[in-house]
């Protein structure tokens, strides 16, 4: 399973652990998480694409900054995402993202939690066998 929501780990947020065998696939996990947080994905139209290009001093501040770009998206420019391709280079500790998403319409698409942002509390990033990431959302 790519990812999954966590029942036990916080009571008055959203939490969420995603895999991937290459750093990319965490990241598309992760983002896609935070999409379904957030929405239906199927509700939304890809109408509108937003790029994203970041890098940080490590992959799991990479993976925060990341999640709090797609947060800072959708409040600044109201929009919801329907997917994404994503890349990440683990040696420049970099990540260059396509969203495609469509402006809030609570009249077509079904939504969810309004996520606010990505908390530092359980947030890790391994990798063992494959990459994995706890993730907290504060909603």
């Amino acid at each position: 399973m790519p990812h999954k929501f966590l029942e036990n780990v916080t009571y008055a947020d959203v939490a969420f652990e995603a895999r991937g065998k290459t750093l990319s696939e965490l990241f598309l996990e992760s983002a896609l998480a935070l999409f379904e947080s957030m929405a239906n994905t199927k509700t939304v139209k890809p109408k509108i694409t937003k790029e994203i290009t970041l890098s940080a001093q490590t992959i799991d501040r990479l993976l925060f900054e990341f999640l709090e770009e797609i947060i800072i998206i959708k409040d600044t420019d109201e929009l919801v995402f329907h997917n994404l391709e994503v890349a990440v280079d683990e040696i420049k500790k970099s990540v260059h993202a396509i969203l495609k998403g469509d402006k809030i319409n609570k009249d077509t698409q079904e939504l969810h939690q309004d996520v606010k942002a990505v908390t530092m509390h359980y947030f890790k990033v391994e990798k063992q066998k494959e990459w994995t990431a706890q993730v907290v959302l504060d909603i």
